[in-house]
This record gives C-alpha cells, structure tokens and sequence, in this order.
C-alpha cells in the first residue's frame, strides 16, 4: 500500500458511511450494498486535487454525529448511515491484497473544516480500483466491508 503523507492512521472505535437512498436502496434497509463501498466521483476528484491517494469518505463515530455529516454533504439525498469497527476494517483482505485497508483521519477544507462534526472526517484507503487492476478482486474487498457494516439507529 502507498504510504499516504501527513495522515493519522485510526486503529481501533466505529467509523460510518452514509448510503444514498434508492428504488433499489429503500431507507430501512438493514445491511449496506458492496457498491456503497465505491468511492464516488467526488472522492476521486478530492484525492486527486489534494494529491493523495483516493479515500472513501467515511465519518469517526467519536466525533461526529450522522445529522452533522448529512449536513456537510453537498448533495441533500436521504440517506441510511452504516457503521463499521475499524479494527475489523483493518483484518480485511483478499489473498492478493491481505490487509488491504487503512482508515485515516482526513481534514476537510474551509469553509466545510469549521462545520459542526468536520473534524471527525476521514476516510478508508484501499477500496478504489486503479485502472489495470481486476474488478472482482475490488468486488471482493468491497463485499468484505458491507459484509461488516451494521446499521446506525
């Protein structure tokens, strides 16, 4: 795994993402798809910006609440909020990628960073396929993590 510069490796309490609410998707779903685990465009696009490696964008339990992060969303979709033990994240891995995943603190930017809840952002690297790479290995890790994943109340 590239070594990300200038980032806190978390090792242990719960991080959690928010899932957009769907047809295929509906708001009471007990367990996340693998797909929510896709870093979307605008995680793409922040890491490439930043110049560090693509991190799905996910939330510290700890330090931020679910109805902080829906609030420092750009888009306003509903959205179910799933938890994930970072210690468990961590243990992840495929026999091609054993322990293929790293959770780090990662900072918004103003104005977003002086947002009630922005300190708790982070993000899991590991879970963004570079081009060349195999799309079921990918599948695979991402399964691993939504097979994980527990519903927030």
């Amino acid at each position: 795994m590239a070594a990300t510069p200038d980032f806190e490796e978390i090792l242990e309490g719960v991080v959690f993402r928010l899932a957009n609410v769907t047809n295929d998707f509906p708001q009471d779903a007990s367990k996340p798809l693998p797909s929510h685990f896709e870093p979307s465009t605008a995680d793409k696009e922040r890491s490439l910006a930043l110049g560090h490696p693509v991190l799905l964008s996910v939330f510290d339990r700890s330090r931020t609440t679910v109805a902080e992060a829906e609030a420092l969303r750009t888009t306003k979709k509903a959205t179910a909020a799933f938890g994930l033990e970072v210690a468990r994240v961590r243990e992840l891995g495929v026999p091609e990628r054993p322990r293929a995943f790293r959770v780090l603190r990662d900072p918004l930017e103003a104005p977003q960073s002086e947002a009630p809840g922005a300190d708790g952002h982070c993000g899991i690297e590991g879970l963004h396929r570079p081009t060349g790479e195999s799309r079921r290995l990918y599948r695979a890790l991402r399964s691993q993590v939504a097979d994980l994943a527990f519903r927030l109340a």
